[in-house]
């Protein structure tokens, strides 16, 4: 999507045009020059603006920069309100295909029918999730249904949304709130293309203006909701949400990894493998920190003592803790010291079965360094 208008910068205005969340400035004026001199190689700042995508009436937009070099920035994200007015929204409202999978829309919805209730009318709220993120307190709400007083400017295209108030008129926040409900849906489908359908922005409950980023899409399917249907979200939506918004930054200290999740064509690239045994040992030294930092307890060890931990992931496989470590560590050998090269691991059948026993080896870690049990951990749709 290609969009125009300007920022406003000192007493003047700067065109631009946005295209793939690169923002090109525009103009002849002696302005772009100050305003390269002041911004060039700045990182995370916020511009203001109008934007003309729709109509030839400006509409105020935000802009979260990442970082700028020359007349080019490149953008975090970007809010356009929904009409010229200087609108301040007090929540945010996500669609995501994929968590509307995870907390059951198909099965609840049916109940819902069944019921005799009546989604035409207005939205209802089918769960709520507390958590906490950046020292505030939050509460989620995943809603089903459609309000009947926005007639035809209501989003008929929906099936659910998740509801969250705001605590601040700022991007960042929206932006923050967006990163940690991504995550939460990469770990709960362990895929790491869960794009959202669309961001909206609100005030009173009514549509104030819209929320983008490079994590949206509207050509996106569903595709996992099989896997839910016995799902208990309450038990452990509230526990997984709290663990990832511990970090909403670039690098975390106290959430799970997901870094090592991928999507079909890097599943079983060695890439992904060195990242699988990067989420390992993080999550190793969460769990077991004075091994973790004995250089008399090697690779060999740790991934020993943590299949020994759950052993179920390998009461199919007929074959030790001890040797299942050992491959894993000997192919890690091989890449990090550089005595083999691989393009891919697509066409070695034991590499990607040993893959595959890490995925759900780092999801077991992860659930027990949530806080889970490992009764929990079994009853969970891993198995």
């Amino acid at each position: 999507m290609m969009v125009k208008g300007f920022i406003f910068f000192r007493d003047g205005k700067i065109p631009f045009v946005i295209e793939n969340y690169r923002m090109e400035l525009f103009t002849d004026d002696s302005l772009l020059d100050d305003f390269c001199k002041e911004y060039n190689f700045k990182e995370n700042y916020i511009l203001h603006g109008q934007c003309f995508d729709i109509g030839i009436r400006g509409r105020k937009a935000t802009f979260l920069v990442e970082n700028s070099m020359g007349s080019t920035c490149y953008l975090r994200c970007y809010t356009i309100n929904m009409f010229d007015k200087d609108e301040e929204y007090d929540s945010i409202g996500l669609q995501s295909p994929s968590l509307d999978e995870v907390f059951r829309y198909e099965y609840e919805y049916i109940d819902m029918v069944r019921a005799g209730i009546n989604l035409a009318i207005e939205p209802k709220v089918v769960y709520k999730v507390p958590f906490g993120m950046n020292d505030q307190k939050y509460e989620l709400e995943f809603r089903i249904g459609h309000d009947n007083r926005l007639g035809l400017l209501e989003d008929l295209d929906r099936k659910c949304e998740l509801i969250l108030p705001l605590h601040t008129n700022e991007i960042q926040e929206c932006y923050d709130i967006t990163n940690v409900l991504h995550r939460l849906a990469m770990f709960m489908t362990s895929h790491a293309e869960v794009p959202f359908k669309r961001i909206t922005l609100y005030k009173q409950g009514l549509k104030a203006g819209w929320f983008y980023c490079s994590l949206i899409s509207e050509d996106i399917v569903g595709g996992h909701g099989g896997f839910f249907h016995e799902f208990d979200v309450m038990k452990y939506i509230p526990k997984i949400l709290n663990n990832i918004a511990l970090d909403s930054g670039n690098k975390i200290t106290q959430s799970i990894p997901l870094g090592h999740l991928g999507d079909f064509n890097s599943m079983y690239t060695p890439q992904r493998f060195v990242e699988q045994v990067m989420a390992f040992e993080y999550l190793f030294d969460k769990l077991d920190h004075k091994n973790a930092q004995n250089p008399k307890f090697p690779l060999k060890k740790e991934l020993e003592c943590m299949f020994n931990e759950f052993p179920q992931l390998l009461s199919r496989t007929k074959i030790p803790a001890e040797m299942i470590s050992d491959q894993i560590k000997e192919i890690r050998r091989t890449i990090a010291h550089g005595y083999a090269y691989y393009y891919d691991f697509k066409n070695d059948s034991n590499t990607k079965c040993l893959m595959i026993l890490l995925d759900k080896l780092i999801k077991c870690m992860s659930l027990k360094w949530i806080g889970f049990s490992n009764n929990d951990i079994s009853n969970y749709i891993l198995f």
